[in-house]
């Protein structure tokens, strides 16, 4: 009964963005959202010229698809009738990630209030109850689900599944083919323990040390020393060491003997697999390279500079800006973390190497980069919780929070939005009404923003805090 409840809220929701609003401006379409539209206008024309590179191949699937199915039926390619097929799409492909999504908890064997706290964690935020809908031409949902699919059949044990979800998704996200590969191929013996409190270590200090040296040598590789104003070039070094405090702080909480961990997973790696994997990924590139055309418009260099030159704007900026696009996820998993490290190791080293994938892109503020791994993280986050006994109260708390950030009820298309979207200075994009739209995108984001948002995301981390606090007095019978 539940179930149902909560399924139909989900889609009651989703078919009201579907009615709503979309991007004010292009037509519907804005950013990459420009170029997977007219793959979707011309792709079974474009392909046979090999006009794409071998980053776009790898995310083309969804509007490749739309466009065969519309030339298939004789459909008209207008940009009308493409904006409802990717919204149908979409629409579709929430289906299998709901399945997946119960399958996994009755695998799991989770009580029904974990089951529908993971449910309000994964689909109740900005990314899929706004952001799918008001700009349809992406591919982040799709990723995200075949993510919940890949975490399902992994907990399964079906890797055959787990492969062929895999493989579809190398055509949708280039991560997701490296990650299903990773957990099909690599032991999944658990990794050791230490037994007490960690033993006090240089490591964490070295490994610091070398890290901040890293992020020097990235901020000169981006100018950020050089260019810009004194108080950016200020929040920018707070950022470093802002940076630099959180990494350290985790190291130390972390509970896995490494060097133990590391021996053990070189005594189990066998070199079957190893070849297995080489090859699936060098076969995976050549095909990729194949359909690919000229990759003169592919500029690695380009790419880093944007990739490296949008983080360490202000400090922890990344808590912020995926606190915005996932909601209360991002506090509960800060306060759970160390016991959310707990159960990545017992889930084998294949899983931890993905886990450890999730951990360095968390430190970038594009939370678009993290939608094909936020199912290992709520799945993560539900098994460190599976033993408290989460009160109907907290429920409805989280849920109803997460609501609220996801911003599913708040007009974006006000006055000025058009014009804001299409303007490139600084102070319109810094400013609202841009920013009710880039507010919830940690790189875009404003001051004034980041530092309510960090206010209120100190206040969420306080309460889940609190509240792990209450739990375990519960457990230990001195509340009543």
């Amino acid at each position: 009964m539940q179930r149902g409840i909560f399924i139909s809220v989900l889609l009651a929701i989703v078919i009201f963005q579907i009615l709503g609003e979309k991007v004010p401006i292009n037509e519907g379409a804005y950013g990459d959202g420009l170029f997977f539209r007219e793959v979707a206008v011309s792709f079974l024309d474009k392909i046979e010229n090999e006009s794409y590179n071998v980053v776009q191949i790898q995310r083309l699937l969804p509007f490749a698809m739309v466009n065969m199915i519309f030339s298939m039926f004789g459909f008209d390619h207008d940009y009308d009738s493409l904006m409802s097929g990717m919204l149908i799409f979409h629409f579709l492909m929430l289906i299998p990630g709901i399945y997946w999504y119960f399958s996994l908890t009755k695998k799991m064997r989770l009580r029904s209030s974990m089951t529908f706290l993971g449910f309000f964690l994964l689909f109740a935020n900005f990314a899929i109850l706004k952001e799918t809908w008001y700009n349809p031409f992406a591919t982040d949902f799709t990723a995200l689900i075949l993510g919940i699919g890949q975490v399902n059949y992994f907990v399964r044990h079906e890797r055959q599944k787990l492969f062929l979800v895999s493989i579809v998704g190398g055509f949708v996200w280039p991560t997701l083919l490296l990650t299903g590969l990773i957990l099909i191929f690599l032991p999944s013996d658990a990794m050791q323990l230490h037994e007490g409190p960690r033993p006090k270590s240089f490591f964490p200090i070295l490994a610091s040390a070398i890290f901040l040296f890293l992020l020097i040598l990235i901020s000169a590789f981006t100018g950020r020393f050089a260019n810009g104003q004194t108080w950016d070039i200020i929040l920018h070094k707070l950022s470093l060491l802002s940076m630099v405090a959180f990494v350290f702080v985790f190291m130390i909480k972390n509970p896995i003997q490494w060097k133990q961990s590391w021996l053990l997973f070189r005594k189990k790696l066998k070199s079957p697999k190893v070849i297995r994997l080489v090859s699936i990924l060098l076969a995976f590139v050549f095909i990729v390279f194949l359909l690919s055309g000229s990759n003169n418009n592919f500029n690695t260099e380009g790419l880093a500079q944007a990739y490296f030159g949008n983080m360490l704007r202000f400090p922890l900026d990344f808590l912020v800006g995926h606190l915005m696009y996932f909601g209360f996820l991002i506090p509960l998993s800060l306060v759970f973390f160390p016991r959310m490290l707990k159960e990545m190791a017992k889930l084998g080293m294949g899983f931890t190497v993905v886990c450890l994938i999730l951990f360095v892109l968390v430190l970038h503020p594009e939370s678009r980069l993290l939608m094909p791994l936020i199912p290992f993280l709520v799945f993560l986050l539900l098994k460190a919780l599976r033993t408290y006994r989460i009160l109907d109260k907290d429920l409805y708390v989280v849920g109803g929070l997460n609501l609220l950030l996801s911003a599913f009820w708040w007009p974006l298309n006000v006055n000025g939005m058009s014009d804001a979207l299409l303007s490139i200075q600084r102070e319109v994009i810094q400013a609202f009404p841009a920013q009710r739209y880039w507010m919830h995108f940690g790189e875009m984001m404003s001051f004034t923003v980041y530092f309510v948002g960090g206010v209120l995301f100190s206040l969420l981390v306080l309460l889940a805090w609190r509240g792990k606090g209450r739990y375990i007095r519960m457990a230990k019978g001195e509340v009543r």
